[in-house]
């Protein structure tokens, strides 16, 4: 019998599975309290935080809202946006293309304006 040849782990399995011990470690959770949460076993997660193991949908979720960030920190190493964000990324989808256009160029000018007159705001701001 050939011996069992050993994987060459996912890099993107990888990458998550570092921020998920990152973040555990970072709250100062346990595996043990962390697989608990997340409704899975220490082993499982182990595996998981070496890129060893893929997880379903259901138990991605379940890690996520245990150790508390969001499934895009996880996936991405960046937050995502927020409800007010959402909205406004939905409502320029919805938006005719030649009009989204504009609003493009108006998100980049009030941007620019924005950053403009950022140091002047920190620089009246007492706290």
């Amino acid at each position: 019998m050939a011996a069992k040849e050993k994987k060459t782990p996912d890099p993107r399995l990888t990458a998550v599975g570092q921020r998920i011990r990152a973040v555990r470690q970072a709250k100062k959770f346990t595996m043990e309290q962390v697989a608990e949460a997340a409704d899975s076993s220490p082993q499982y997660l182990s595996k998981e935080e070496k890129g060893e193991q893929s997880m379903t949908i259901g138990k991605f979720a379940n890690l996520a809202l245990a150790l508390g960030v969001s499934s895009d920190y996880l996936l991405f190493g960046q937050e995502g946006c927020d409800e007010q964000e959402a909205l406004l990324i939905e409502l320029v989808r919805q938006t005719h293309p030649a009009d989204r256009m504009l609003l493009i160029e108006l998100f980049g000018t009030a941007g620019g304006l924005v950053n403009a007159i950022r140091p002047e705001i920190k620089q009246s701001d007492p706290h």
